[in-house]
């Protein structure tokens, strides 16, 4: 009986000393996040790629203004359950058509010293890991602030933008522990360490602020931290935090191939889906900033849309008689159903624009979704909220919700990073968040450039729709370009957004050598292939729609010969029209070349002037 004790007083430790290190591996057995107890109850968390330790160990908690739901030390290890993930679902926007959501998820749950319980709901999948926080709160709590850390290497380069309130700046390459200051970063983050890259990002944010990351000089640890507006905000019963998301490969490829972010977020409340309708949308501000308030002006757009066979116009109708901010003078425009009716005649759907801040009532979204749908126009861009308040994303998240009953689709400017809205709200168009082309129109402003451009499709494009405003030919006087004319016409095809908004004048399109081209753009695709590229010096990407795939290239300021293995198409022949960087007239120009009689087997190498750039349009 003295043995029978002692031996089971020695299983008892074993299992609690085993539950001190608990761990989630990915389908394919390469990914796995494990969490893990020191001595104080403290909570840690590493995460494994391969043979490569992608994060060393690195806090985790949560603090309450309640200390019974703190969860920073003395927790112990309770229990965990798990479960496999493994479900495919469509939707109308985005890389591809269907997505394949496969995982395997443990939910650790550990307990406080006050008894109360905290889960960390862990998932593995083949292309990176993801956790969030459950608090097992039975009524509103107001959450302090996260201990959540993430451990670096030392040397690892980095790719990420400086805090701003509309997510409209750069991502320079800079290498993390040489930064020499106390600073604030925005998500993504795009992380190289010894050949592994990893992207990090949230997801799932809706009725919380989103977090941002901050460090010290010349550190190796990110700490996360909520937005600056709600350091301390309040939250309902059984309180989720959102997923800290890492999107991990030893190949480029995975990181901009990925769906992590949509497939950590819920499905969409609803299944009719054949209203949405992604598409090429004409863009009249950005040539005249007060184009939208001439129905003849508007409707030469509307002709521009039917003859390059694009499907939307994009009217700012609250910008009638003013050229940046709101009026309330459409309300007594009487034009605007004459202007819809006209471009309905043509096929042509139209959206609308408003601000926030008329958009932040009940009242005033049913005023406008109401009239908007009475006068004929299908969508709207809502502008200027700057904002990841606890508000800013629970107003995204009504308005959407409010959108999609009158079946209207919805695009946000003034924006914050896509955390994955668009599987729950499949009705969302596209996003900003990013430093597009309407920054050609602003004197003295910093452009995007060709080294900008070729860091979006490794960050920014990765996690959601990037309304860039692409494909801008006219040199603007303001602040003219420096990109050659088939750079600009890749972008289109480069870039991912379900309303494609085409900047420039409608002679800009009509009259380009490349019309033919422009008139086969897609703006929802059925899938993508990475080709080539390194964030800030090239990309090459290969998009398919309805089994025809375009594959489009760009380059930053270094000349380079950018090899397109065709071995994605399918068996036979195949017609390729290249149109390239044309020496000599490249800002005014593209050099267009056809090739017979290509097959799979086959690989193209072409020459990409610098800030140059290419589109295979493949049949």
């Amino acid at each position: 009986m003295k043995y029978t004790a002692i031996i089971y007083g020695l299983l008892l430790f074993l299992c609690s000393a085993c539950g001190q290190k608990t761990e989630v591996t990915s389908p394919d057995g390469k990914n796995k996040l494990v969490l893990m107890l020191d001595e104080s109850g403290s909570l840690y968390y590493q995460i494994f790629s391969g043979k490569n330790e992608v994060v060393h160990k690195s806090l985790m908690g949560i603090e309450s203004e309640n200390e019974r739901y703190s969860f920073n030390r003395g927790l112990v290890y309770i229990d965990q359950v798990g479960r496999s993930i493994n479900e495919t679902y469509t939707l109308p926007v985005g890389k591809r058509s269907k997505y394949v959501n496969k995982a395997n998820e443990n939910t650790f749950v550990y307990r406080n010293a006050d008894d109360r319980l905290l889960k960390v709901i862990c998932r593995a999948y083949d292309d990176g890991v993801a956790f969030r926080y459950e608090l097992d709160n039975q009524e509103s709590l107001t959450i302090r602030h996260e201990l959540t850390e993430c451990n670096l290497s030392a040397g690892t380069h980095t790719w990420m933008m400086d805090w701003i309130k509309d997510y409209e700046n750069f991502y320079p390459e800079r290498v993390l522990d040489t930064i020499t200051r106390p600073a604030e970063f925005l998500f993504p983050v795009l992380t190289l360490q010894d050949e592994q890259w990893m992207l990090m990002t949230e997801a799932e944010v809706y009725s919380m602020p989103a977090m941002h990351l901050s460090k010290e000089p010349e550190s190796t640890v990110f700490r996360y931290e909520y937005a600056h507006e709600d350091s301390v905000f309040t939250v309902d019963a059984a309180f989720k935090t959102s997923w800290k998301t890492f999107i991990m490969g030893r190949n480029l490829g995975d990181v901009v191939e990925s769906s992590l972010v949509e497939n950590l977020n819920p499905s969409a409340d609803f299944s009719d889906m054949d209203w949405i309708k992604p598409g090429v949308a004409a863009f009249p501000w950005w040539g005249n900033y007060l184009a939208n308030s001439y129905i003849d002006t508007l409707k030469m757009y509307v002709d521009l849309a039917a003859e390059m066979k694009w499907e939307w116009l994009e009217f700012d109708v609250s910008l009638i008689n003013t050229p940046f901010h709101s009026s309330k003078e459409w309300k007594d425009v009487t034009w605007i159903p004459e202007l819809t009716a006209y471009a309905k005649e043509k096929n042509i759907r139209v959206y609308g624009w408003d601000e926030i801040k008329v958009l932040d009532n009940k009242a005033g979204r049913d005023f406008v979704f109401d009239r908007y749908k009475e006068m004929g126009l299908d969508g709207i861009k809502i502008d200027y909220i700057d904002s990841d308040s606890k508000y800013a994303m629970m107003f995204r998240d009504t308005a959407c919700a409010e959108a999609a009953k009158r079946k209207m689709m919805v695009s946000f400017h003034g924006e914050t990073l896509p955390r994955g809205h668009r599987r729950r709200y499949p009705n969302i168009m596209t996003n900003e968040g990013v430093r597009g082309a309407e920054y050609y129109t602003f004197k003295g402003a910093r452009c995007p450039d060709s080294r900008h451009n070729c860091t979006l499709p490794f960050t920014r494009n990765v996690v959601g729709s990037m309304d860039y405003t692409p494909v801008t030919f006219t040199i603007r006087d303001e602040n003219p370009r420096t990109t050659t004319y088939a750079h600009e016409l890749a972008l289109a095809f480069a870039f991912e957004s379900g309303w494609v908004c085409m900047a420039d004048r409608p002679a800009a399109y009509l009259n380009s050598p490349a019309r033919p081209l422009l008139e086969k753009i897609e703006a929802a695709w059925d899938d993508i292939r990475f080709i080539d590229g390194y964030p800030g010096e090239y990309f090459c990407v290969a998009r398919c729609k309805a089994g025809k795939w375009f594959v489009a290239g760009m380059n930053s300021e270094q000349g380079r010969k950018i090899k397109v293995p065709l071995s994605f198409l399918g068996a036979g022949e195949h017609t390729i029209t290249l149109y390239a960087d044309k020496e000599g007239n490249e800002l005014h120009d593209v050099r267009i070349e056809t090739f017979s009689e290509m097959s799979e087997k086959d690989t193209m190498e072409i020459d990409v002037l610098p800030h140059g750039g290419f589109v295979l349009d493949i049949d």
